[in-house]
């Protein structure tokens, strides 16, 4: 069988309809292969193949979907549109090519396509991969320097680019926006997190002028090709507020590669904390206040909460058949050990 037999007719259709209208392929082109990549919580990814007889080389796309049943109800073309807003900066992404906004289509809902990146995404929770960013900190250090710079690169982006592509949220807005979801989804008043809204109240940050952020900035969310960065993915959590959010959030114990075993020494799983702060000072030229990173790991804690106990509803409730969401249970104490540890109790 041919691969282009065993491509879903309806989904290569849409998908070739949305790319003509690009402008990226012609009336000729095809679907020649189309798969389903595995992963994703409120996302569905496919990677598809499409040769068209008047360009030399196949276009090799990636097709963005969020799904009926997904985590979170987030806005699918926010995210395309960040795309498109931060094409010319100097973040690798993805050039994208339409987005359909219909929630009835063959992908079973709304879509966008964008091309495929080279190199993979690393896993921090698995040994061998924290195993081989642990050497490349101990070597050339590419990677936690391209982690950083892009960081920095997003939180220089002028918001003014960004009106009407990404939502602002303030600091208090976060908390009430992430306290909203928990307080929808909760099964049982949890004491940690109780506290843990108050303190992170308490100790609000002094503002600083609102930026570009990614909202989900971890390692697991970047490609890496021979030994660099080579995309950064994944923006429906992004938002025009507080950018040391994204500091506070990849230094989390859980982004460190800790499940229910421990994880990397190296903060994000790519870098000393006291390097990573410093590099990162210097290419913004924003002072990190250790204290201001603690309150928004706090927050980011929270927001995890809300968004794994989200997955565990829809799961226990069976409304998804993801056995990622039942596992999300084991992530709960370390989160609260976070919470703990970061309160200083």
């Amino acid at each position: 069988m041919s691969a282009a037999s065993e491509v879903d007719a309806a989904k290569a259709a849409a998908a070739l309809e949305l790319v003509r209208a690009a402008g990226a392929a012609g009336a000729r082109a095809e679907v020649s292969s189309l798969t389903q990549l595995e992963g994703g919580w409120s996302r569905h990814t496919y990677m598809l193949t499409v040769t068209d007889p008047e360009r030399p080389e196949p276009l090799q796309l990636i097709a963005r979907v969020r799904p009926e049943d997904s985590v979170l109800d987030t806005d699918l073309g926010q995210e395309f549109a960040i795309y498109e807003a931060i094409e010319d900066e100097p973040i690798p992404s993805p050039a994208v090519h339409g987005y359909e906004p219909a929630e009835e289509t063959p992908f079973g809902g709304p879509f966008f396509l964008m091309d495929r990146l080279p190199g993979k995404a690393v896993n921090v929770w698995r040994q061998r991969d924290r195993d081989e960013l642990t050497a490349n900190w101990e070597g050339s250090r590419s990677l936690a320097e391209d982690f950083v710079d892009r960081m920095a690169a997003i939180h220089l982006v002028d918001p003014r680019k960004l009106a009407g592509a990404a939502v602002a949220r303030d600091f208090r807005q976060t908390v009430a926006h992430w306290r909203g979801i928990y307080e929808e989804i909760r099964l049982v008043n949890d004491p940690v997190v109780e506290e843990a809204y108050a303190w992170v109240l308490d100790n609000e940050p002094d503002p600083v002028e609102p930026r570009l952020v990614h909202g989900d900035y971890r390692i697991g969310n970047c490609l890496i090709d021979e030994g660099r960065l080579s995309g950064v993915l994944d923006w429906e959590l992004s938002s025009i507020g507080d950018p040391r959010f994204d500091l506070g959030y990849m230094s989390l114990d859980y982004h460190r590669g800790r499940f229910v075993t421990p994880g990397s020494p190296l903060a994000g799983a790519v870098a000393e904390d006291e390097w990573l702060h410093a590099r990162y000072q210097a290419a913004t030229g924003q002072p990190v206040d250790r204290s201001v990173v603690n309150v928004f790991a706090a927050l980011g804690a929270l927001m995890l909460f809300s968004i794994m106990g989200t997955g565990l509803k829809l799961y226990a409730n069976g409304e998804s058949s993801d056995i990622r969401a039942a596992w999300s249970r084991f992530v709960f104490p370390g989160l609260r050990a976070d919470l703990a540890n970061l309160m200083g109790w």
